[in-house]
């Protein structure tokens, strides 16, 4: 009797640590807040106690633009084959273009602050997200992006199919992707950057 009640408990666990269905997936949260430099905003600033990781990585704001995974799905989705890393496996990513996405908060700036959940952080010009059809992708190989893995989103840019990107590196090929920062780039800035 003590085995039947070991194994009754042991396949509880196992179903209760299943994948949700992508009808909860769709329910879920906000996994991408752009702020900064744009028109539409529907929310308030950034609450420290609750909202530590925008503290953690210094994000601060007093108004933003959500979009949870349902609202980005709604979008055009558009499918990238690519290698990812860079000479790696041939894989297919899915998601909306970034500048759709961009368009929907009403981008005023020309440079992006891109942040992953681990932190890493990349600056990225409004005028090459135009220029190509990078991707917010939301799912590659046909599943979502999980947390813990490239999730919730992950910028992906079309190097093979796009000449002018043949041979770039995956410094931009941010995974983890939960906050975009919209700014104006400084002519101080522009003229330091310049060789």
């Amino acid at each position: 009797m003590r085995v039947l009640v070991m194994w009754a408990a042991l396949l509880l666990g196992v179903t209760a640590c299943q994948p949700q269905d992508m009808g909860s997936r769709e329910a879920s949260g906000d996994i991408l807040t752009v702020y900064g430099e744009i028109g539409t905003v529907d929310r308030g600033p950034v609450d420290p106690v609750t909202e530590p990781l925008f503290r953690t990585f210094g994000i601060d704001f007093d108004a933003a633009c959500l979009f949870n995974w349902a609202s980005l799905k709604r979008l055009d989705q558009h499918v990238v084959e690519t290698d990812y890393p860079a000479g790696g496996p041939m894989r297919s990513f899915s998601g909306p273009l970034l500048r759709d996405v961009l368009a929907i908060a009403d981008v005023r700036g020309d440079m992006l602050t891109v942040t992953a959940l681990d932190g890493y952080q990349r600056e990225i010009s409004m005028e090459r997200v135009r220029e190509h059809d990078v991707i917010l992708a939301l799912e590659m190989d046909g599943r979502p992006l999980p947390l813990g893995g490239f999730g919730p989103g992950m910028l992906v840019w079309p190097r093979v199919s796009d000449p002018a990107l043949a041979g770039m590196a995956d410094d931009d090929w941010l995974w983890g992707v939960f906050a975009i920062e919209v700014t104006t780039s400084t002519p101080e800035a522009e003229a330091q950057a310049a060789p």
